[in-house]
């Protein structure tokens, strides 16, 4: 038995929820340019592959498959992030060290 069969009023209230959420949704992709861009940013905003799917109009293999797109680039994003802070860290160690050795040579 589903929702509709068991209670036609929450039926009805989850529909027009449906259909306000993917309003709002629509209102935030005014901006989005790509397809990827619209994926991204309903998935941050929480949404489901499928209901994304639903939103945008394409198939919810498509989203998938952007959403692994996403998630490689932004891991790929991170390391570089993370060995570029990890290179100023260690070339302020270097400076560090070659400044006290000047100090205690100059002393």
């Amino acid at each position: 038995m589903n929702l509709k069969e068991r209670d036609p009023i929450l039926a009805e209230i989850s529909g027009k929820l449906d259909v306000l959420i993917r309003l709002q949704a629509l209102g935030l992709l005014r901006d989005a340019k790509t397809r990827k861009d619209q994926v991204s940013i309903l998935s941050d905003a929480g949404i489901g592959p499928k209901a994304i799917a639903g939103i945008i109009g394409t198939t919810e293999n498509t989203v998938n498959v952007t959403l692994h797109s996403l998630r490689k680039e932004r891991t790929a994003r991170q390391t570089k992030e993370e060995t570029a802070t990890q290179y100023e860290v260690a070339k302020g160690q270097t400076l560090e060290s070659v400044s006290v050795n000047d100090k205690s040579a100059s002393a």
